[in-house]
């Protein structure tokens, strides 16, 4: 990544020279070769949800042919789909939970890096009643939680552990989907569940009982003093490492396509639903401003990665693929 980021400067320097391809010395002219481009065809693994959020309209733009640039974006369901793509090199980038960049990059001896942060906290505590205000309420409870072994298990694990809270919250994997718990948390068969965006919206729609107890990114916040991140770019070093200028393009246009969904709901909205990300474009406005779509890069997305990683490999170190990344994860 420190590469691509040179590369980035001297393309940025370089172009108020490049409109001008011919110089002139006295009666001599010398005409300045053309620079090879890179048609390589980038292959993007994206999961449907939040994670996939912020490529929606560079998913508009290259069917559109606006792009210069070519790159297939394929969407899946479940990130342990996407782990083996990256392991076996059939995807160059993909967008994955933060844990997931972890343990791909221990399980392929850091053969991929992490180029940004997409995607900031979206766990949120919904309750059917009123008697959960802050974590310390949960003491003594029951929380629901969309399967064992996934990131919303290890983000509660966490946040339990620096409240003190270990052993004291019963966590129940009755319903093994977000699917499946927010219809539970709709006809108030779950009490207590944990949710991200925008299944927390859709179930509000669906039983207006239900409430935000807790937001699971300001407890994060408050308790580590970094974001809660949960989603993020990744890619595989040798494609970076053989394609610079092409990865400087493909990142530009993503960050992009990012903002476009930070200011404008509606339109984001719009592609979103058109990308096949999520169903319904009403349920996507409603949820979009708490779904904290972002592009982090720098030393303040390594700082909220490691506090995150560190978090989780302190409570459940399988959950990062059983060691703490070092730094080459950034490049």
């Amino acid at each position: 990544m420190k590469k691509l980021l040179a590369l980035l400067l001297v393309i940025a320097l370089a172009i108020p020279f490049a409109a001008c391809s011919t110089a002139s010395d006295g009666d001599t002219a010398t005409t300045t070769a053309a620079p090879t481009v890179d048609d390589t065809t980038i292959r993007v693994a994206v999961l449907n949800g939040t994670t996939g959020f912020g490529i929606a309209p560079l998913v508009s733009d290259l069917k559109n042919n606006k792009c210069d640039f070519k790159a297939t974006v394929d969407f899946y369901a479940d990130a342990t789909l996407v782990a083996p793509l990256l392991i076996n090199g059939s995807v160059d980038i993909a967008a994955v939970p933060t844990n997931l960049a972890a343990t791909v990059y221990n399980k392929t001896q850091g053969k991929v890096e992490v180029l940004a942060v997409n995607t900031l906290g979206v766990l949120y505590l919904l309750e059917n009643g009123e008697s959960v205000k802050s974590l310390a309420d949960l003491e003594g409870k029951t929380v629901y939680v969309p399967g064992q072994g996934t990131n919303p298990e290890f983000v509660l694990r966490a946040l339990l552990n620096y409240a003190g809270l270990t052993d004291k919250v019963t966590i129940d994997y009755t319903y093994q989907s977000p699917d499946e718990l927010t219809a539970a948390m709709a006809t108030g068969k779950a009490a207590i569940g944990l949710l991200p965006e925008p299944k927390v919206t859709a179930a509000k729609l669906k039983n207006a009982s239900l409430r935000v107890a807790v937001d699971f990114s300001a407890e994060w916040k408050r308790l580590t003093g970094t974001e809660l991140v949960q989603g993020c770019l990744v890619a595989r070093k040798d494609f970076v490492d053989a394609h610079e200028a092409l990865a400087s393009k493909f990142l530009a246009a993503y960050e992009a396509s990012v903002n476009t969904v930070v200011t404008d709901v509606d339109t984001a909205a719009k592609l979103i639903v058109e990308a096949g990300i999520a169903p319904q474009e009403a349920l996507v406005k409603n949820a979009l401003p708490r779904c904290n779509i972002t592009y982090l890069t720098g030393e303040e997305m390594k700082s909220a990665l490691n506090e995150f990683w560190s978090a989780l490999y302190g409570i459940v170190p399988t959950s990062i693929g059983g060691k703490l990344p070092d730094s080459g994860i950034f490049g």
